[in-house]
């Protein structure tokens, strides 16, 4: 399978391609459901006062990816506090040049930003907060390129990383990290309509900068390392999708309970 060049390069460009638009459009779904239940159950000034911090780290991942690929920025409105009148609780405007590859492929990752940056964010609060011995160099040595993966290993790894976490943690520690780990996961991860249209955009020159990229790395013969990458980047990314959907399903809980209780 890698060593023909057609399937090489096409499963090359499908995995780095198609993986993180589909762990993204999974858990944006359900971030979505999120912010609705968020709505219903403790009415639509929650998305700033519980939704906030989530909607801040989704805009500034928008902007951050926008500049890092050189993309003029022409507005920037972390939280809007007047979302009634607009619709948007927050929002980035930028313009790239239709002639520049870099700026046009920019925009793949753009619109996936606010996924990764909330992944992030609660990967830091679990490092610092609840002072979590997980690290990715780890796991990343404790996956085997030979090891046949599946979802269920992953999801234990993800659950296994949680226990260990809260274990090493205060109660307080860990009451700071679910209230902020709600706050963000309530919001943070629901990519809009629009922002899956920025994706699109950025589709096509992402994928014929992998086809060049997976042509040379087959012509190098760095198939074996190439493979071993690609392990490690679905393994990642299954697993910040599950982190992501218990984080989500966490806050769709809570919010639940506050709902009844209110």
């Amino acid at each position: 399978m890698w060593n023909n060049y057609f399937d090489f390069v096409l499963i090359f460009v499908a995995i780095f391609t198609v993986v993180p638009y589909l762990t993204s459009l999974v858990t944006s779904w359900l971030g979505h459901l999120s912010k609705i239940m968020l709505v219903d159950n403790l009415g639509n000034n929650s998305q700033l006062v519980v939704g906030g911090i989530g909607v801040v780290i989704h805009e500034l991942g928008h902007a951050l990816f926008a500049y890092l690929f050189g993309h003029q920025v022409t507005k920037v409105q972390l939280l809007n506090m007047n979302y009634r009148q607009s619709g948007s609780l927050g929002s980035v405007e930028h313009r790239w040049n239709d002639r520049n590859v870099y700026q046009m492929l920019g925009n793949f990752f753009i619109g996936l930003a606010p996924y990764y940056m909330c992944s992030i964010a609660l990967y830091l609060l679990q490092k610092f907060l609840l002072k979590a011995q997980f690290s990715l160099s780890t796991l990343a040595q404790s996956l085997d390129v030979n090891t046949k993966l599946s979802i269920s290993m992953l999801f234990d790894t993800v659950l296994d990383n949680l226990k260990s976490s809260f274990a090493n943690a205060s109660w307080g520690m860990i009451i700071v990290y679910i209230i902020l780990t709600i706050m963000i996961s309530s919001t943070g991860y629901d990519l809009s309509h629009n922002d899956f249209m920025t994706v699109n955009k950025g589709i096509l020159p992402w994928v014929v900068t992998l086809l060049v990229s997976g042509s040379i790395l087959y012509l190098f013969n760095l198939r074996v390392a190439v493979m071993t990458g690609a392990i490690y980047f679905v393994a990642f990314s299954v697993l910040f999708m599950f982190h992501a959907i218990i984080s989500i399903l966490v806050s769709m809980l809570v919010i639940k309970i506050l709902g009844f209780i209110g």
